[in-house]
């Protein structure tokens, strides 16, 4: 009898002990440091910076928009919402536009015409990483090969060949067109390619990318695809 109480109260003080040390525990955690450097902090604090001046940028817009429609009459009401369409099909790349950027060359490597290789179209994989290191850096329209690269194009190998929006891309050489916002992001962005490996990439699959230094005025055509409208319908003048 003496031996079974004794077994109780061992297993009592272990439960007791395993507790006291989970507290013990908890309470001298320390929590996770930021073990960042100082450059590393306002590196992070300057893009959050940025990002909040690009959304108080387009309330600006938002309210600006506003204030126009609340001041309409029915002489000004159509010229302010061409207007507003205007900016639209602008924004979404549908319309022409010229602004400051540089033009990029995708062309076969010297070592692949020299050894007689045959010519392929760029990969689907390759292309699609490129257009993401681009939109690392916000504000940038593109376009390639002629053909204008929108929210709405899409990338595709279809029977072998490299096609932006259904549209088959030439095989290189062919060009590449981005535009900044302004020639200080163009400038950023032509520094970042060139300090990326992206062009080594490129020149693993037999393709040398020969990149121009930033100007002024570079030239992107319109989006050329077309537009389905699904949910807007035409209100119908009251008699």
């Amino acid at each position: 009898m003496k031996e079974k109480i004794n077994w109780k109260f061992t297993l009592i003080l272990c439960i007791v002990g395993f507790v006291l040390a989970l507290q013990y525990n908890s309470l001298n955690t320390e929590p996770a440091r930021d073990t960042r450097d100082l450059w590393a902090i306002r590196k992070e604090l300057s893009k959050e910076k940025k990002i909040h001046s690009e959304l108080l940028e387009e309330i600006r817009e938002v309210d600006q928009t506003l204030s126009s429609y609340t001041a309409l009459t029915n002489e000004s009401t159509e010229e302010v919402l061409q207007h507003t369409l205007d900016k639209l099909y602008t924004q979404a790349g549908f319309m022409p536009t010229t602004g400051p950027g540089f033009v990029i060359e995708v062309a076969p490597s010297p070592e692949s015409i020299a050894f007689g290789y045959e010519l392929k179209p760029v990969s689907t994989e390759l292309l699609s990483w490129f257009i993401n290191v681009v939109n690392q850096h916000q504000g940038n329209e593109l376009e390639i090969d002629g053909k204008r690269f929108t929210t709405l194009s899409w990338i595709r190998d279809i029977n072998g060949k490299l096609t932006v929006s259904g549209e088959v891309v030439s095989t290189p050489p062919f060009k590449i067109k981005i535009v900044s916002a302004t020639l200080e992001d163009s400038v950023k962005l032509y520094n970042h390619l060139l300090s990326t490996t992206i062009q080594d990439e490129f020149y693993l699959d037999d393709f040398i990318l020969t990149i121009s230094k930033p100007t002024e005025n570079v030239a992107l055509q319109g989006w050329t695809g077309g537009f389905e409208n699904r949910y807007l319908k035409e209100q119908t003048k009251e008699q």
